[in-house]
């Protein structure tokens, strides 16, 4: 594993964190041999991450953000930000143990990313679903395989998903009231395919902690237990879990989205909404109906 130093990097700065990033690595391959980073061409050590992504033609990041993964040739680079990692390190154990579980994840990510999905979605519900199932699968497989170094204090991602639960409703119904005013059905696939998508990607973050833990939700949190099950996700939450461990080894077969395009479905279903294949199968509709009450969801 190459780890360089970016030409803004001060040479006090060079080996203390070069060395630190090269022992995490080392520990972390140690642990989790499967991890391939044949693909790696390089860690990019730098003191300014978002010049650094721009540069190397990068999504932008922020200079609160420890690392970005960015295409390099025909392989892929890991920039890492030297000052943020050494202002994180001051913080105590608790600090450090978030950089170990960053950086974990990351190595599965650049493991992933240079192994693309075959076959191809083939019909239009399927292409239309795709992003969703594929940012569920992402999210799902990397906390699986890096739960043994999440950080103690990690709240799994748990309040955010409450949160959703809170706010979902109330913006689905503003959605479709203003759909209802313009009949802009355009606008309303666009945002509800937006909010669905972040609600699944939400559920499969925090079941792949639980799954990688090994662990219930109600095992770990009873408090968010109840959230879950009070709120609308509660048939969803059961379903999808299922699905995700079910599907966790057949990745990337199809055998392993159909079941979660189902679940997708269901969620626009508990908001009024159907998506489908027109009679001809040859695009996708939304319908506007009457919300499904969950306990007909299956």
């Amino acid at each position: 594993m190459r780890i360089e130093n970016d030409i803004n990097v001060a040479p006090s700065e060079s080996p203390t964190v070069a060395d630190a990033v090269e022992k995490l690595v080392l520990r972390i391959t140690a642990r989790d041999t499967g991890i391939d980073l044949s693909a790696v061409t390089r860690i990019l050590i730098t003191a300014d991450l978002p010049d650094a992504t721009q540069r190397f033609g990068g999504t932008p990041v922020t200079p609160d953000q420890l690392t970005r993964i960015v295409r390099e040739g025909q392989g892929y680079m890991l920039l890492f930000s030297g000052v943020r990692m050494l202002e994180m390190f001051k913080g105590g154990v608790a600090e450090v143990s978030r950089v170990i579980h960053h950086l974990h994840k990351d190595l599965w990510h650049l493991h992933d990313v240079a192994r693309p999905r075959t076959p191809k979605p083939t019909t239009p519900l399927a292409r239309a679903l795709a992003p969703i199932c594929a940012i569920m699968w992402q999210e799902y497989r990397v906390n699986r395989r890096t739960a043994w170094s999440v950080p103690r204090d990690s709240d799994l991602l748990m309040h955010h998903l409450a949160a959703l639960l809170q706010a979902l409703p109330g913006g689905m119904q503003e959605e479709l009231t203003l759909y209802f005013a313009d009949q802009d059905l355009d606008a309303l696939f666009a945002k509800s395919l937006g909010r669905i998508s972040h609600l699944m990607q939400a559920v499969a973050h925090v079941q792949g902690y639980l799954d990688g833990i090994g662990q219930p939700l109600q095992t770990i949190s009873p408090d968010m237990h109840e959230v879950v099950n009070q709120s609308f996700l509660a048939p969803l939450w059961t379903t999808t879990a299922r699905h995700l461990a079910a599907g966790y080894e057949h990745y990337p077969a199809e055998v392993a989205d159909l079941p979660l395009r189902r679940d997708i479905q269901n969620a626009f279903a508990t908001f009024g909404l159907t998506i489908r294949e027109n009679d001809a199968g040859d695009d996708v509709w939304l319908q506007v109906e009457p919300p499904v009450p969950p306990e007909k969801m299956h």
